[in-house]
């Protein structure tokens, strides 16, 4: 009579442990421990909101940079206040049905990248600064009155700044009630 219960609760376990048929087939589902250099290594196998980049305003492309303000304001001074840039935003599974279906706040492990790159401009030759920024909410109490999310940026994937960062606090401040998630690009496409 034991064997029962003993087999089917082995075949739950072994059915459990099963890979899905194609082992290769990328997936959006990430760890809630997830580290910003884990996502660095592999952000772009999220799910790509953008079908295409979306051209930013330069302003708000300047900011949007890892590093405090004077260096923001430097840059601008010699480079002018275009940045040229587009970007593409890759999510992953949760934070793309949260945002897809405009509820909040968003779940512990959800994930937001935006890949910055210089757009193509004849316009104006000014060499603007690739990089990738993102946010991964952690558990409640990571930090409270900015809504629990870790910010990191890079421009080379093996310097990473990651943590409680100034500028993107501030910048995020101003979609507090959007649980600090900006959507404006989704207007661009």
């Amino acid at each position: 009579m034991r064997t029962l219960p003993v087999t089917l609760l082995a075949a739950l376990l072994l059915s459990a442990c099963t890979r899905s048929n194609d082992a290769n087939a990328p997936t959006t589902k990430t760890s809630v421990a997830q580290t910003s250099a884990d996502i660095a290594k592999s952000y772009k196998q999220l799910k790509s909101m953008t079908p295409a980049p979306v051209n930013v305003d330069p302003v708000v492309s300047m900011l949007c940079i890892g590093r405090p303000q004077k260096p923001v304001q430097d840059t601008s001074k010699t480079k002018g206040p275009h940045a040229h840039t587009a970007i593409t935003i890759y999510m992953n599974d949760s934070a793309a049905s949260t945002f897809t279906a405009a509820t909040k706040p968003y779940p512990v492990g959800a994930i937001i990248v935006k890949e910055k790159k210089a757009s193509n401009s004849n316009l104006h030759p000014i060499q603007a600064h690739d990089g990738v920024g993102g946010m991964i909410k952690r558990a409640p109490g990571y930090d409270p009155d900015h809504g629990d999310w870790e910010y990191f940026y890079f421009e080379d994937p093996t310097k990473i700044e990651s943590g409680k960062i100034e500028s993107c606090i501030q910048c995020h401040a101003g979609a507090a009630a959007n649980d600090h998630v900006f959507g404006g690009w989704a207007n661009n496409h």
